[in-house]
């Protein structure tokens, strides 16, 4: 059975798996877009882009008020926005690990915050988070990443401790390697071995089960490639930044 139309909000909607969770979403629900730019590919007309530079947290709640005010009511949250970069500790500004812990973190744990009240007064919603296989365990040059994700897990967890008795579900995703472009500015990637990665469309699907899922809850889903193998990424000299 479908479910009716909902409104539904999605942080980093401009590409990979954010992309893949609107075009697979916005067939039948009306979905918001956060992200710095725009999403290249044509979208239809479910679908709303929404500014919003989620390493700025000091602005946060204001915007985030006012994508509240946009629409009657929110019945989903998935917070995917996220971002990596792989190097020891020391090579790290404290900026740059301000920046991660606002964008893979803290910004979804102020969207909730914001968005959440409206939830409890409905007594209905789902609450989504695309975390990774980097929230289970940690990993060599992955300090911060893993440290944003480990986050990300044990915030889920409590709040949906804190959601029940509302009657809205929280959900964790923890994906391996997906294929997107999160690995065009690292200097590693998975494979080319199709077995080696999960397509970004997988993880939209499973996301639509647990939207259209209406007993019981997918408490945390762990979703891995067949085999596990990196390889060199030759088109980059040395790890950077990517959002």
């Amino acid at each position: 059975m479908m479910t009716k139309r909902k409104t539904i909000v999605v942080t980093g909607s401009s590409s990979g798996i954010g992309m893949a969770i609107i075009k697979e979403l916005s067939g039948q629900h009306h979905c918001i877009g956060l992200s710095r730019n725009h999403p290249t590919d044509q979208i239809n007309d479910n679908f709303t882009h929404f500014y919003c530079d989620l390493s700025q947290t000091d602005q946060l709640e204001t915007q985030f008020k006012q994508l509240k005010n946009m629409t009657e009511s929110i019945d989903v949250i998935i917070c995917n926005a996220g971002f990596g970069r792989f190097v020891e500790l020391e090579q790290f500004s404290v900026q740059e690990m301000q920046d991660m812990m606002n964008v893979n973190f803290l910004s979804h744990a102020i969207l909730v915050k914001t968005l959440l009240p409206s939830l409890k007064r409905n007594k209905s919603g789902k609450i989504i988070f695309i975390g990774s296989e980097s929230g289970l365990s940690g990993a060599k040059k992955g300090s911060l990443y893993c440290a944003s994700k480990f986050a990300l897990r044990g915030f889920s967890q409590s709040i949906r401790e804190e959601c029940k008795a509302a009657g809205i579900t929280v959900s964790l995703i923890n994906p391996g390697f997906v294929n997107t472009n999160f690995f065009d500015r690292l200097n590693f990637q998975p494979s080319a071995d199709s077995n080696c990665r999960i397509e970004p469309e997988t993880i939209a699907s499973t996301v639509a089960l647990i939207i259209e899922n209406q007993s019981g809850v997918f408490e945390e889903i762990n979703i891995q490639p067949m085999k596990k193998k990196i390889e060199k990424n030759y088109l980059v000299e040395k790890p950077e930044w990517f959002c």
